[in-house]
């Protein structure tokens, strides 16, 4: 009965490590997100305060139908480097995501398939034959949280 209460309490730290580790993850996603925001504005504002001083500057139609073409080119740029950021951080924190949680997975797998194991050798002759078909199903429940998800 102490093994198994063990087992239980090293379940629970390793699930408040995991825990951690996945808060940590998305929280350094989120720094990196709001960071990009920051410097976005930061730019935003700095090409904004420029296009006023070129605005000021424009004396006839065709100044300011050349002054519209690299601003509007500078804007599409701006926000193609941005997207592509974004889906950078937000593709490394889930992968990160997903990686502990796979590491999580198989860990659990195996620790259920020797805890399987070893209430086997304890169990009466007459269970076993259930016990067999309950650990079978148990293993291939594991087998398809590891194999991922299928599209029907």
């Amino acid at each position: 009965m102490r093994n198994v209460t063990e087992k239980f309490a090293g379940a629970r730290e390793l699930g408040l490590e995991t825990f951690t580790t996945m808060m940590n993850a998305s929280l350094d996603g989120i720094s990196q997100l709001a960071a990009l925001n920051l410097q976005t504005a930061r730019a935003f504002v700095k090409s904004g305060a420029e296009n006023i001083k070129a605005l000021s500057a424009v004396r006839d139609v065709h100044d300011l139908t050349a002054l519209q073409q690299p601003a509007m080119a500078l804007a599409v740029e701006n926000s193609l480097v941005y997207s592509r950021r974004a889906y950078e951080i937000c593709s490394e924190s889930s992968n990160a995501l997903v990686r502990v949680f796979e590491g999580q997975v198989s860990e659990i797998g195996g620790g259920v398939a020797s805890l399987f194991e070893q209430s086997r050798q304890n169990t009466p002759p007459l269970f076993a034959p259930v016990f067999d078909i309950v650990a079978d199903v148990a293993k291939s429940a594991l087998a398809a949280v590891q194999a991922g998800p299928r599209l029907v």
